[in-house]
């Protein structure tokens, strides 16, 4: 049986994501999260365009992940997300992870704190991304913040500390 793991990208799936992520995790599945994605084949093979053959992949809508989420599978899976608030259509379903990896996300009218510590990424974050990391962190979530995986994990409780202004 694998594990799942899940990444907040706002790429979804490039480069690091197949020569590192895929690697450090043992991953031969990558799922990309996102309707709109989901809805546009042209868009699709662009995406996956990069993706060795030895991956299994594939670009679904959240209805679809949290199907597949329920699934077992053979090998381990790495689900990506785009956005922090992505997370509250899988809070049921994140239980079943091993560790929701913070990744990339780039600055938007809301985001008001830079977590990104580190790594060459950029994670920017809003008081409610805040406030849901707290929340599944408190159900018994493993979150840690990680840019790439040669980089040291941050621990949410540890990054949570680091925000100044909430």
């Amino acid at each position: 049986m694998g594990k799942d793991f899940l990444r907040i990208d706002d790429r979804l799936i490039h480069g690091q994501i197949v020569t590192a992520w895929c690697k450090a995790l043992s991953i031969r599945e990558i799922i990309a999260i996102d309707d709109k994605l989901a809805a546009n084949p042209t868009l699709q093979s662009i995406m996956m365009m990069g993706i060795p053959a030895n991956y299994k992949h594939h670009v679904v809508t959240f209805e679809q992940a949290r199907a597949l989420f329920a699934e077992q599978s053979e090998g381990n899976r790495l689900f990506v997300t785009r956005m922090p608030q992505d997370l509250t259509a899988f809070k049921a379903e994140l239980h079943g992870c091993d560790t929701v990896f913070i990744g990339n996300a780039a600055k938007r009218p809301d985001t008001m704190f830079n977590i990104t510590k580190g790594g060459g990424g950029v994670m920017f974050v809003s008081a409610e991304d805040v406030a849901l990391f707290d929340e599944l962190t408190a159900s018994g979530i493993k979150i840690v913040a990680q840019t790439v995986p040669n980089t040291a994990a941050r621990a949410w409780s540890e990054v949570r500390k680091s925000i100044k202004g909430l």
